[in-house]
């Protein structure tokens, strides 16, 4: 089957810090009726490159170079030819505060009074330990903050033989790092952290890890009072001029009821997209390929047809 991308085969797109770690994707807000930003990229992995390398080199998850290339894992890379998914359809909501999508492993943060969007990718916690799906609010945020651990991050370290202090202060032993933005969720914040190949994983205790470089460039500019939609959204439609795209994501385990039932719901979401008159030409056989194999990247399933 032929998969169809908006692709630009070229280097980094984004300006470098540090030789190889990527700022923030920023990018302007699309017409209303439009959806989509970035491109795709096509690119050769350097010599003695591993997933972790190439995803943090785009500023991407571990997840995103997993799903885009298959035979890839966590680990270790299939080829040298890679597509790089640095597309997004921006989730079908009001462009306001943030935006944290699940499955996706991504967070949207929307300027107050701007014209821009900017996305991050993100780790979030472990199968019984996700953050709950609901709407917030950021109460505060704290500069080298201390950490109170849970009960489950004791659990897990006393397994390891590990027995934590009642509160961890500030140190490069910290894992929440330099920064913390909390949310109005008691135990579950966003912070940096000192494990960044834990980004685009379920590997925290429920907390949003963000890269150190990105959660320093996100720190200043967000504030308390900040808008905050958790969601599960595996599945974003949405069109770009006359084509409609969608970017498919695998389900998070816990919410996992099957193939057909995710194919009903990328039928509804597609519905929820079409004009009135419904003059749009839909691949249905290539929606129920992404379906049942989630790639994360935008691919064009229709059109619009002249009547």
């Amino acid at each position: 089957m032929i998969k169809k991308y908006i692709i630009k085969t070229c280097a980094i797109l984004f300006m470098t810090v540090s030789g190889n770690q990527l700022l923030a994707m920023e990018y302007p807000l699309p017409p209303p009726s439009n959806r989509l930003i970035g491109e795709v990229q096509m690119a050769k992995a350097h010599f003695g490159d591993n997933t972790a390398s190439v995803s943090s080199r785009y500023n991407l998850g571990l997840n995103s170079i997993v799903a885009a290339n298959p035979g890839t894992t966590e680990y270790t890379l299939n080829s040298r030819n890679l597509i790089i998914p640095t597309a997004f359809i921006l989730p079908p909501m009001p462009y306001k505060g943030m935006i944290i999508n699940l499955p996706e492993m991504r967070l949207y943060y929307y300027p107050e009074n701007g014209d821009k969007v900017i996305t991050y990718p993100i780790g979030i916690g472990k199968i019984g330990n996700t953050i709950p799906i609901q709407n917030t609010t950021i109460t505060r945020k704290k500069l080298n903050p201390s950490w109170i651990p849970g009960a489950d991050a004791r659990k897990y370290n006393e397994m390891q033989g590990v027995n934590l202090p009642r509160v961890l202060p500030p140190g490069p032993d910290n894992p929440l790092g330099h920064y913390a933005i909390y949310l109005n969720i008691p135990s579950f914040l966003l912070h940096s952290t000192v494990a960044p190949e834990s980004i685009g994983r379920r590997a925290s205790f429920g907390c949003i890890r963000m890269n150190e470089t990105d959660i320093q460039e996100l720190f200043p500019i967000i504030q308390a009072g900040t808008h905050v939609e958790i969601i599960n959204m595996p599945n974003k439609v949405g069109w770009q001029g006359d084509k409609l795209y969608l970017e498919a994501h695998p389900l998070l385990d816990e919410h996992d009821k099957g193939m057909d039932t995710n194919l009903d719901d990328i039928v509804a979401a597609i519905n929820s997209q079409l004009p009135k008159d419904n003059n749009v030409l839909i691949d249905w056989q290539f929606v129920a390929h992404l379906a049942g194999e989630p790639d994360g990247v935008p691919h064009e399933i229709g059109m619009k047809v002249k009547s």
